[in-house]
């Protein structure tokens, strides 16, 4: 309970936390007359105060990690983003392996002594994507346009179902093949369309239809 309360107060109130940690340090050095030693020849130094630690590191640890804080940012938060109109974050991409600690004390002399995978690397550590990268087409439009057509076609799937249940009822008497054969010989004796109709395809003489 004691070590979740003492999270609690790191995260809310962080110079408070380095009071504590402080004072107890003290303490816990007053109360033994010797230095507390090791089995090996390192000396842990209870009296020294501990190294201040930054507000927002303390804050946003759990989220950044050990990235190196580099700027103020876009609203003043330690956070990562690929943006065109504020190309500088405020927080690196990577931490800072050995490897790259290592050119990042070469990065400060002469970059003639860099490589150009040296150079990408550094870069690389400190942002995600390049200009091209990260501005170049994503194609969601291709996603978007197959689900549209496909949620399309399930819609007319879906209606066509329901027509064919909600309008299954029987057909009238004048669709059946008798009731059309005894229309079309009605409409061949009242002479309907005797120019480019019906009726001017129909032999009257032979009572066939014309060849």
């Amino acid at each position: 309970m004691s070590s979740f309360l003492l999270r609690q107060v790191k995260l809310t109130q962080p110079q408070f936390a380095l009071m504590l940690q402080y004072q107890c340090r003290v303490e816990a050095s007053t109360s033994s007359s010797a230095s507390i030693v090791q089995h090996t020849p390192v000396v842990l130094d209870n009296t020294k105060p501990p190294p201040p630690l930054d507000a927002d590191r303390m804050r946003m640890h759990p989220r950044i990690g050990n990235r190196e804080i580099v700027g103020y940012g876009l609203k003043g938060k330690p956070e990562y983003f690929d943006l065109v109109m504020f190309p500088c974050p405020s927080i690196r991409w990577e931490a800072d392996i050995p490897a790259i600690a290592e050119l990042r004390k070469k990065e400060k002399g002469d970059w003639k002594q860099l490589s150009v995978e040296d150079k990408k690397k550094l870069y690389r550590a400190s942002f995600r994507q390049t200009f091209e990268e990260f501005t170049a087409p994503s194609g969601v439009w291709k996603w978007t346009m197959g689900w549209t057509l496909i949620s399309l076609a399930g819609l007319i799937m879906a209606y066509d179902a329901w027509r064919r249940v909600a309008y299954n009822i029987e057909r009238p008497d004048s669709f059946s093949d008798e009731k059309l054969k005894k229309q079309l010989q009605y409409h061949i004796a009242a002479r309907q369309g005797p120019m480019t109709g019906l009726s001017s395809k129909w032999d009257y003489e032979t009572g066939t239809w014309k060849k």
